[in-house]
């Protein structure tokens, strides 16, 4: 299995994201900006144990980002950050955090985003977290949107924890 290092990847999404952000036209290659959606949305978490047993069967950590409605900065890391995760294979959920956002958690028990969130001292969104097996996080949590020029390698990087970690427990 072939990883890129994480500033290859970073490369690699920034180019794929400025290409999908244009249209090109013709041979001249005029390049027009495409008007980016108001909501892109990621897969809810609806049941945590069970998302977490199938991204570390796979070398993954669950990617869950908590996030609100009508967060702009969620929306941006969203855009332009986890929906390239997703293509690339990798198991990114979010969910609310509100008292009327119900999933189940990692015992299998019904919850709320709003207890979620506070079980896993979040307060702040976007907040993601990257979780193995029993929910432990194994890669270093990111607070807020970042900065744009370096938040790719900030995920990078906490995705190589996580894939480190999932790998060092299989080898044990």
């Amino acid at each position: 299995m072939h990883l890129e290092s994480p500033s290859a990847a970073a490369s690699r999404r920034t180019l794929l994201r400025a290409l999908g952000s244009c249209v090109l036209l013709g041979a001249g290659a005029v390049a027009l900006p495409v008007p980016a959606r108001a909501e892109t949305s990621l897969p809810a978490a609806r049941d945590l144990r069970a998302s977490v047993a199938r991204a570390a069967r796979h070398g993954q950590p669950l990617v869950l980002m908590f996030s609100l409605p009508d967060c702009s900065y969620c929306e941006q890391v969203r855009r332009n950050t986890y929906r390239w995760l997703l293509r690339d294979g990798v198991d990114v959920q979010q969910l609310d955090m509100l008292p009327g956002y119900h999933l189940r958690d990692l015992d299998g028990r019904e919850t709320n985003g709003e207890a979620l969130a506070a079980r896993y001292h979040v307060s702040l969104a976007p907040t993601v977290l990257f979780l193995g097996p029993g929910g432990r996080e194994i890669g270093e949590r990111l607070v807020g949107a970042g900065e744009p020029d370096f938040y790719e390698a900030f995920v990078d990087r906490a995705l190589q924890q996580a894939r480190e970690h999932l790998k060092s427990q299989v080898a044990h």
